[in-house]
């Protein structure tokens, strides 16, 4: 080509390949996202909660263990502090799986209420970022050229909805536990707090799978940012209020997201049986206190985990069914 002036040569630099590409787009969205003021709070939210994970299982691991800060604030108090110190100490030898399982069952539960609010809020802000804008300024069609692929593209928008869960929900869920897990002094808390973290991690996992899925098909749906952000609040917190009315009928209820995910975390940690196992063992205590766990038991969970499942898996197969349709550049 010398006689053109033109002098091509091959590339010698650093061959990526296409999770390379998949993390690049992944990467810019978050990096985006990072630099607005609102995800920078609701991700110091996030780790202030990890940190309550922490603080509440040392806590709770000191006041059970025989020899924690408990046992030693008893030992000064007298014979009738050591005997409730004793009595303590045997209910934790009796029932592990109760005392310990549960309470970790509850502040896993209570951060993870937390988390998919966080996550939700992100959410209405990551939405016009996923396809809506791509598809409104044409840029879908570069992103679509060879070699990058439908599928590729798609991977890399989701990598930033795992990205988000990530900071604001899985990240300080595992850190938390782990820090917990490093200052116990009894073995016993890490052994039983597996299945509390294991019901956490599955509940995140499909939170995750139906959060991204649904995004996808508002985002995909919407021809602007403004309509994507308000398609989003309109599935969830308006069709989240209207499913807690009660006032319809059961499937219109489960055609909000939110509202099955509520419920299925429910189910999934399983609140209700621990509340009924501690009703069952209270009465030794304390029976009224046993009463009102019981009532509360009653309270907790869904007949209606059929409709749950149904509803969230419509849900997801209409989104990506939305999605799938409007993803080839136009």
């Amino acid at each position: 080509m010398s006689g053109s002036g033109l002098d091509f040569n091959r590339w010698d630099g650093p061959r990526s390949g296409v999770w390379a590409r998949r993390g690049t787009i992944a990467s810019m969205g978050l990096r985006q996202l990072l630099r607005g003021k609102l995800f920078k709070v609701l991700l110091g939210l996030g780790c202030l909660a990890g940190l309550v994970v922490a603080g509440a299982g040392f806590v709770f691991s000191q006041t059970l263990a025989e020899d924690g800060w408990l046992a030693g604030l008893a030992a000064k108090g007298g014979p009738r502090a050591e005997a409730v110190m004793q009595g303590v100490s045997a209910l934790l030898l009796l029932y592990p799986d109760l005392l310990v399982t549960g309470a970790y069952k509850v502040v896993f539960w209570a951060q993870a209420q937390l988390g998919l609010l966080l996550s939700l809020v992100a959410m209405t802000l990551l939405v016009p970022q996923l396809i809506t804008r791509d598809r409104g300024s044409q840029a879908l069609t570069i992103y679509l050229a060879r070699p990058l692929t439908s599928q590729d593209y798609l991977l890399g928008k989701f990598g930033i909805i795992i990205g988000v869960l990530l900071m604001l929900w899985t990240g300080p869920l595992v850190i938390g536990w782990i820090v917990s897990m490093a200052l116990v002094p009894d073995m016993v808390f890490f052994n039983y707090s597996l299945e509390a973290m294991g019901a956490a991690l599955l509940f995140n996992l499909i939170a995750m799978v139906v959060v991204g899925s649904v995004a996808f098909g508002v985002s995909a749906l919407a021809k602007n940012a403004a309509a994507a952000r308000m398609g989003w609040i309109g599935l969830w917190i308006v069709m989240g209020i209207v499913a807690k009315t009660g006032a319809l009928p059961s499937w219109v209820s489960h055609a909000s997201f939110s509202y099955d995910l509520k419920l299925l975390s429910d189910e999934i940690f399983a609140l209700g049986d621990t509340l009924k196992e501690a009703a069952e063992i209270l009465p030794m205590l304390n029976a009224n206190l046993a009463s009102e766990v019981g009532q509360a038991a009653n309270l907790v969970g869904t007949d209606e985990l059929g409709g749950v499942i149904t509803g969230l898996a419509i849900l997801v197969g209409v989104s990506l069914t939305f999605l799938w349709g409007r993803i080839k550049p136009e």
